[in-house]
């Protein structure tokens, strides 16, 4: 393997086995000895590629937005219907929190570690927000949503009921039944912001997307 690409394996290394290390502990407490351990690296090598561990975290936080951006973005040039298109961010995130210890600790760093990345810990919300107000004005124009909502108010509170959402999940059951939480969050959102006519339509759309042939919860 050339140089220049050990480089980069070494650095990817060293950025995954921190988000083994930040997702299980806060920053404060997460020490560099255990990321070095982790990634099966010197001190030297960690230091080459990162002169501190806010750096390192700093990376993670980027690492997971741009998995984030790359997903939703995704989505959005799928030709779908706007209701569908909102549900499916919200797994999608789902599955990422479930799977990829970047994604894991990204969020971890960006809720619990807010204060030391101001610059940096706001993006990957706000990004979810500008996702879901883009969705949901497909919605309404799809007859869908009610065109009486004040569209990005709604749009922050979607990604503050997931975030809340996969926080419990985590506790609960470290992710396990995030799915069926977020159908259920679902069943709130669209019965409240859905047209009258579309409401057994909307109520349905959570339930494809996750494969659950359970009833609305409401």
């Amino acid at each position: 393997m050339p140089k220049q690409e050990r480089a980069r394996a070494t650095r990817q290394a060293i950025v995954e086995a921190a988000g083994v290390v930040f997702a299980r502990s806060s920053y404060a407490s997460a020490k560099l000895s255990e990321i070095i351990t982790e990634a099966g690296v010197t001190q030297g090598a960690l230091y080459f590629h990162f002169e501190s561990k806010h750096a390192l975290a700093l990376e993670l936080i980027l690492q997971q937005h741009e998995l984030c951006v790359a997903a939703g973005a995704e989505l959005l040039s799928d030709d779908m219907p706007g209701a569908e298109g909102l549900v499916r961010l919200t797994h999608t995130f789902a599955q990422q929190l479930r799977t990829l210890p970047i994604v894991q600790a990204g969020i971890r760093l960006s809720t619990e570690s807010a204060g030391y990345f101001p610059e940096h810990a706001r993006a990957p919300y706000e990004f979810w927000i500008a996702q879901s107000a883009e969705h949901l004005r497909k919605a309404i124009a799809e007859g869908d949503v009610s065109p009486r909502i004040e569209v990005d108010s709604i749009a922050r509170f979607v990604v503050e009921s997931f975030t809340g959402t996969q926080m419990v999940s985590a506790v609960f059951d470290d992710w396990a039944r995030l799915d069926n939480r977020i159908t259920n969050m679902w069943d709130i959102i669209f019965a409240a912001i859905g047209c009258p006519d579309s409401r057994d339509h909307l109520l349905a759309v959570p339930r494809l997307v996750h494969g659950d042939g359970a009833p609305p919860s409401i």
